[in-house]
């Protein structure tokens, strides 16, 4: 059972909590959420594919990312779901934040961090993620412009992630 804080218009906790799944947020009110995207020595993005049991999104592409739960800061909540999800421990000193932003019902923090990750040596978590891999940022613009893409995240950090790209 997980419990999120409810957030105002601008962020900010309210002092009110609700059960995900059980309650609805009301209307005008958030919760925080946390994505990380993940780039390689090869300035290719790992994305993985959501799985076919999600409510929510199912079979789509995704960064990994999910909701920051009661008592958690959204730094731990990228720490605990790429593991969870994964099987990867991210050093958390390495992450970066790089984008704020409202969605929907959702505040996200985005982060971004440099690692070379061995897809070998990720374990997936089946309830949540049904396969992985390394994408260039066009092959990731051709799977949002065929609506293969979660939706609200890559449109609101693309120019980021090509700036990042284009650093080298």
């Amino acid at each position: 059972m997980e419990i999120w804080d409810i957030l105002d218009e601008n962020g900010n906790k309210t002092g009110r909590t609700m059960i995900k799944e059980k309650e609805e947020i009301p209307q005008g009110y958030y919760h925080l959420g946390s994505d990380v995207w993940i780039l390689n020595s090869e300035n290719k993005i790992l994305i993985q594919k959501r799985s076919p049991k999600k409510k929510k999104s199912p079979n789509v592409w995704a960064m990994t990312g999910g909701s920051v739960i009661k008592g958690e800061t959204s730094l731990q909540t990228i720490e605990r779901e790429t593991y969870e999800e994964l099987g990867i421990k991210l050093n958390v000193n390495d992450l970066k934040l790089v984008k704020h932003y409202k969605t929907g019902t959702v505040w996200l923090d985005v982060y971004l961090i440099k690692d070379d990750i061995n897809l070998q040596n990720i374990v997936m978590q089946e309830d949540e993620v049904c396969d992985v891999k390394w994408a260039t940022y066009d092959e990731i613009e051709e799977i949002y412009n065929n609506n293969q893409f979660i939706e609200n995240r890559w449109e609101f950090i693309r120019d980021i992630i090509k700036n990042e790209i284009e650093k080298k």
